[in-house]
């Protein structure tokens, strides 16, 4: 697992898992913390296959939602059509399935699921990612091992990231921006795609704009839902982070942009206008 730096209570939970692997594993963590990275990692090392190899594995099902749209039941009932199918070898497990934002599963198509997590195919591993263990029926939820995937230190971070030849002043910006997250940092520092990019480019230039800019954006960002909720969890993520350093006034204006950010969400979650929501934001982050 030396692709991603894992904390170490999480590397000793996947450690533990690879060497007796069950059916069905679960990876809970924040967006941006390295849960699909993990989960490829975890079934090269099963599978014992060279890093980066995966994607051509033949017995391999990875299953993505589409611009955060509900994993549909017909997705699940092509997996199953999938398990069906023997696949050769004498393995403990020889088929992989990756299951991405297993949260946007739809619940008949968590229904679907059950009874192949309660009469798993011989030799299969399932491998769920989710933001929490809560994010999934609870039927669900008790047919599969769950590991957190914990956020490493920023000591952990910048060791990992100097060792891989970025220098200390980029890496201290890039964990300024990502929020301290691995999977986030690592697409950053590497210039490569990540489902937050947009999200925290668009969380960067809100904390640039002035008052009258953010506002003029405020129609146009609220019509983006999943954006609009991926800034927020970025700009929340920042000012966590940044609080762990600051003092004084800047002390003062990353408790604004926490406070503010969680406002935005809370309100969201109660089904308030989005456009309310971002223009409370914006006039209070100043």
């Amino acid at each position: 697992m030396s692709q991603l730096v894992v904390q170490a209570d999480t590397a000793r939970a996947i450690a533990a898992f690879t060497s007796r692997p069950s059916h069905a594993l679960l990876l809970t963590g924040p967006p941006g913390s390295g849960k699909a990275s993990l989960a490829i990692q975890l079934a090269e090392a099963i599978l014992q296959l060279s890093p980066g190899t995966l994607s051509t594995y033949p017995y391999l099902r990875h299953i993505e939602p589409i611009d955060g749209k509900t994993i549909s039941i017909e997705t699940v009932r092509e997996l199953e059509h999938f398990l069906s199918l023997r696949v050769p070898g004498q393995q403990i497990i020889n088929r992989i399935v990756i299951i991405e934002s297993s949260q946007l599963l739809s619940p008949e198509a968590q229904n679907a699921l059950l009874k192949t997590l309660e009469e798993p195919p011989l030799a299969s591993l399932l491998v769920f990612t989710a933001t929490s263990e809560d994010a999934l029926l609870p039927t669900i939820q008790s047919r599969m091992q769950t590991i957190a995937v914990k956020r490493p230190s920023l000591d952990a971070l910048t060791e990992h990231f100097k060792h891989a030849g970025h220098s200390s002043q980029r890496i201290g910006q890039m964990q300024a921006i990502s929020g301290g997250l691995p999977g986030l940092m690592a697409a950053l520092l590497e210039d490569s795609d990540h489902p937050l990019l947009p999200a925290t480019q668009r969380a960067r230039l809100v904390l640039q704009q002035s008052t009258f800019e953010r506002l003029l954006a405020v129609d146009e960002l609220a019509k983006q839902k999943a954006l609009c909720r991926d800034v927020l969890f970025i700009l929340t993520q920042m000012a966590q982070l940044r609080l762990r350093v600051a003092t004084g006034k800047d002390f003062e204006r990353w408790t604004t942009i926490l406070k503010a950010s969680y406002a935005a969400v809370s309100a969201l979650d109660a089904n308030a206008q989005s456009k309310l929501a971002l223009t409370n934001l914006m006039l209070q982050l100043g």
